[in-house]
């Protein structure tokens, strides 16, 4: 059962020697130190000492609670659900039925497959959404859906009202749990790739560290100590090590000097995307080349398109951060990063009238367009330009699809459509750069920055102590 165990069993070992990882409050779960939850968290939390004891006032800080088993009990109640719906959900899946499409865990058959995670999503299907402004309906809904109520206070935050009210409650609760349990297979895979890191380092010291006979994968002497992994001697401990070699995670966080001065950078159009770190697995292969960039695509139906994917970015830093934050905000232990792309101005000046189109609020075009997308209406010939296009530079909507399902035509969309992110005031709709998710979009994205794409961490304390 090893392949569904959150940490791989010579990595846990090794951890569990350097004092590291030790049993949670309750069974089921573990207690891991922070700087080695998944690749970015060694600089994530770098001001954590390693050193710290689980008997110390400060281990509540310095460690974080996981379950041992990326399928049980305790990930229900890590991704946001309360005991009594872990406990009806858990109850479900171990009580499967002989017939229908198996389980994930179960012997391959061939056919239809569940997984732990879809059997969770899945369980707020039939549930009553909220989509008016109105809280007691969300917490009806979130109720309903028996999200754990430090989660629901999680997701309506007054703070970000604006982004929460943008889309509905059960958006919010897939969009929650979803980024969660990524946050755990972030974890399983960084746990995978230090092993794989420690089995390079024993191959190369001969498995033999002062004599013993024993490396520690074997439970012996932890194989960092006495080497250049030592954390001991101040040094870069392993993840560091890992994280290092990610392609596109620097040491940089959020309101860092060098974070800041990436944001500057002339003959550049430079575009932001706020996205927890566990969701974009798979945009790098193992060398550090651009490997899948269809990790940046957001579904249909958004503002733009009613059956495509698009990559949708923000010039406007401020704006990713908010994003940023909330998805922090949601989160358990995730990492949450911000994209930034530079492109050449060159490469965009460079579109011809066909392949750029620009199209902004208050536009009747904006309104039918976001109103025939949100809506998934085919599009009049007159619109179809937006669809063709590489590029679509224009104004961002907000609102659940099922407002704009609700209204009897495009003519129906108002103001109060607008997204509009920024202190009160100053209501200046938000503006998004969208990209084609055909090879013609992919090409320019590829061609002009994204190889060179750069993230930078984002920690919540910094955003409300700004």
């Amino acid at each position: 059962m090893s392949e569904h165990t959150t940490l791989a069993p010579l990595d846990s070992a090794n951890l569990l020697n350097r004092g590291l990882l030790g049993p949670g409050r309750t069974s089921g779960f573990h207690r891991l130190h922070k700087r080695k939850l998944n690749r970015s968290s060694d600089e994530e939390n770098h001001d954590i000492p390693l050193d710290v004891s689980f008997s110390s006032p400060a281990a509540d800080d310095a460690f974080a609670t996981i379950p041992v088993a990326l399928i049980s009990y305790e990930t229900l109640v890590y991704v946001g659900l309360s005991e009594a719906k872990a406990t009806e959900l858990w109850r479900q899946w171990t009580n499967w039925p002989a017939q229908g499409p198996r389980r994930e865990t179960d012997p391959d058959d061939c056919g239809l497959v569940v997984t732990f995670k879809n059997f969770i999503i899945g369980s707020f299907e039939n549930q009553i959404d909220a989509t008016d402004d109105n809280e007691q309906q969300w917490r009806a809904c979130l109720n309903g859906c028996g999200i754990a109520v430090d989660v629901q206070n999680a997701i309506m935050d007054p703070r970000f009202k604006t982004l929460c009210f943008s889309q509905s409650c059960l958006y919010w609760v897939n969009d929650t749990v979803g980024m969660r349990y990524a946050g755990l297979e972030d974890i399983q895979r960084s746990s995978r790739e230090r092993e794989m890191q420690l089995l390079r380092i024993a191959t190369r010291s001969g498995g033999n560290q002062g004599g013993s006979g024993h490396s520690g994968l074997e439970g012996g002497p932890n194989i960092a100590t006495g080497s250049s992994f030592s954390a001991s001697q101040g040094q870069r401990s392993v993840s560091g090590f890992q994280q290092q070699n990610t392609p596109g995670i620097g040491p940089d966080i959020w309101g860092s000097t060098n974070a800041t001065a990436a944001r500057s950078s002339p003959g550049h159009t430079v575009l932001f995307k706020g996205i927890d770190q566990g969701r974009i697995a798979g945009l790098f292969d193992e060398t550090g080349t651009l490997d899948r960039i269809s990790t940046l695509l957001s579904s249909a139906p958004s503002d733009f398109s009613g059956t495509r994917s698009l990559f949708y970015f923000t010039p406007d830093h401020h704006v990713a951060v908010h994003y940023a934050a909330y998805a922090k905000r949601r989160a358990n232990y995730e990492s949450v990063v911000i994209v930034c792309l530079r492109i050449p101005n060159a490469a965009i000046e460079s579109l011809s009238g066909p392949d750029i189109q620009r199209i902004y609020w208050p536009s009747n075009e904006w309104k039918e367009l976001v109103w025939r997308c949100r809506t998934v209406t085919p599009l009049p010939l007159y619109l179809r330009k937006y669809r063709q296009a590489i590029l679509v530079i224009g104004t961002v909507s907000r609102k659940p699809d099922s407002i704009y399902y609700a209204m009897d035509s495009w003519q129906q969309v108002t103001e109060t459509c607008l997204l509009q992110v920024g202190p009160s005031g100053q209501n200046n709709p938000t503006v998004q750069y969208v990209f084609s998710g055909e090879e013609e979009g992919c090409e320019f994205l590829i061609e002009n920055g994204a190889r060179n794409i750069k993230f930078t961490l984002h920690k919540l304390q910094h955003y409300f102590n700004r």
